[in-house]
């Protein structure tokens, strides 16, 4: 009889529609090959028509009431990051009680380091649990990146909630049995934040199924760039911005009829407004399948100048095998070669220069991007990690 495993997560991994999702429910994937896993998470607020048949997996939800406004408020009191999944405890405390006393599991895995409150409410019940916890980003670092953009309360507000994160982060090495990181960076990150539990820090890079992404279907090529990702994330959110300020006019200039897909779910206003000011940029909003567009497109552009973590958009790109540019923040935390498997540019003029340049020459786009496909394949897609996985899960 297989054991069975508490899988904790503040999102419902499917529809795996963002890059957090598509981590989490990879990663569920995997470990339902070992265990029978009961999924505890929110209600679903997309309906989906067809969910994938995994018969190991029981779903557990709860309905939230911890919208972001109320976390703010909530986090001045409670010295807590501002995210709402800081504050999951007030929806999934009863519900994590309940499913601890009546399953007495040997693991739980908590599915995000801003989740780490729920590690005091499973300890309560099960003391002797392995918990092991997933690190998407090294969060204190990316609230600390928020606050340098604000000013004024709000640059207070973001810094002392970065300061919270940090004491937090130090509290969660202490208190989970293994935490995993996406980078070699971040897992450095952490373990200079606590020598003592640096053993604790494993890397398990993001990751993709290429079975999800393999078609019959001939797509051809139009002259499209695309942006893709949740465009209420604020990296995403000035990236955006950033390339319409910057770096777009250029493009344009030498090749007039681009088109740019901003390609992503819950749209930040500064980011609609874009395409409300050149009709060449198309904002799609959500969309069933962002893989039918990165098909389409001759290339991907990642012009980050914040963020922490590993970039699925980039892994996705090169499991569709469309070329990539990118920053040196953007691909940060991934195996990459300037101009082998990937084009790395940080300046407005040399940017333009390398989509131009994917854009007229078809032929080095398909090289860069086969190249970039076997990368992914040696070391980012679901077989390559799932020994490691489940060797310390």
């Amino acid at each position: 009889m297989r054991e069975k495993l508490l899988f904790i997560s503040a999102e419902n991994p499917f529809p795996q529609d963002s890059g957090g999702k598509l981590r989490t429910g990879n990663i569920l994937n995997i470990l339902l090959t070992k265990y029978d896993v009961d999924l505890l998470t929110f209600r679903n607020q997309r309906q989906v028509d067809k969910e994938e048949a995994l018969p190991a997996l029981t779903v557990h939800e709860v309905e939230r009431t911890m919208n972001y406004r109320k976390a703010m408020l909530r986090s001045l009191y409670t010295w807590r990051n501002c995210s709402y999944m800081s504050h999951v405890d007030v929806d999934m405390k009863d519900a994590i009680k309940r499913l601890c006393n009546q399953n007495r599991y040997s693991h739980v895995f908590i599915s995000h380091s801003l989740l780490g409150c729920c590690i005091d409410i499973v300890r309560g019940e099960l003391p002797d649990a392995v918990i092991v916890t997933d690190a998407h980003n090294f969060e204190s670092n990316l609230s600390a990146q928020l606050a340098q953009k604000k000013s004024g309360f709000a640059k207070l507000f973001y810094s002392l909630n970065a300061h919270w994160t940090k004491r937090d982060e130090l509290k969660l090495m202490d208190k989970t049995n293994l935490l995993l990181t996406t980078s070699e960076q971040d897992g450095l990150a952490f373990k200079s934040i606590s020598v003592k539990n640096a053993n604790k820090v494993h890397v398990i890079p993001n990751f993709i199924r290429i079975s999800d992404y393999r078609t019959t279907v001939n797509t051809p090529k139009e002259k499209w760039i695309i942006l893709p990702g949740n465009m209420n994330y604020f990296p995403n959110v000035n990236a955006a911005t950033y390339f319409f300020r910057d770096i777009y006019p250029l493009v344009k200039a030498r090749v007039p009829e681009i088109k740019w897909y901003i390609v992503g779910r819950d749209v930040h206003p500064d980011v609609a407004a874009l395409g409300e000011k050149d009709p060449s940029i198309v904002i799609t909003g959500y969309v069933d399948s962002v893989a039918d567009y990165v098909r389409k497109a001759q290339v991907v552009i990642a012009p980050l100048q914040e963020g922490s973590g590993t970039r699925l958009k980039i892994l996705e790109a090169w499991a569709l095998k469309t070329p990539v540019v990118s920053s040196t923040k953007g691909a940060e935390g991934l195996l990459y070669e300037h101009s082998r498997n990937i084009l790395i540019a940080d300046d407005p003029v040399t940017f333009a220069d390398s989509v131009v340049k994917l854009l007229l020459d078809h032929e080095q786009g398909l090289v860069l991007a086969d190249r970039a496909h076997e990368t992914l394949m040696a070391n980012y897609e679901a077989e390559s990690v799932r020994e490691k996985l489940l060797s310390l899960v």
